[in-house]
């Protein structure tokens, strides 16, 4: 980067598009902060990025793993320096906040679903 260059938001989002919500990675359905809408505003001042995140549920149990997974790959934006992440608590998660591509990767999940196994007919 070159000086007097500023990190932009643009670069900080992108950058979170690569942070990963554990809980749909465990589910098998991998959807990043930024398409669950969990991505409530990002903030540069120099080298610093301020990444402000609400959660799915208030008591979700991955927020040390999200905090690190947001340090760590927003850290690794060329130009960035510090990187501080605030926690909305006033806004309720719903899937409602979900991008247009984070919809339409959850329904392709979905749709490659078995299903419950068939149950073999009984003679009656």
């Amino acid at each position: 980067m070159s000086a007097g260059t500023a990190v932009t938001a643009a670069q900080v989002t992108e950058a979170l598009a690569g942070v990963y919500d554990p809980c749909s990675q465990s589910w098998q359905r991998p959807l990043s902060l930024v398409d669950l809408g969990l991505v409530r505003g990002v903030e540069t001042s120099g080298a610093r990025a301020t990444v402000r995140i609400s959660l799915t549920a208030p008591f979700c149990m991955a927020v040390p793993v999200i905090l690190q997974s947001i340090e760590r790959r927003v850290g690794e934006v060329p130009g960035v320096a510090e990187v501080k992440v605030e926690i909305d608590g006033g806004t309720i998660w719903t899937p409602e906040l979900m991008t247009a591509r984070g919809r339409e990767l959850l329904a392709a999940a979905r749709a490659g679903d078995a299903g419950p196994p068939a149950r073999p007919a009984t003679a009656g």
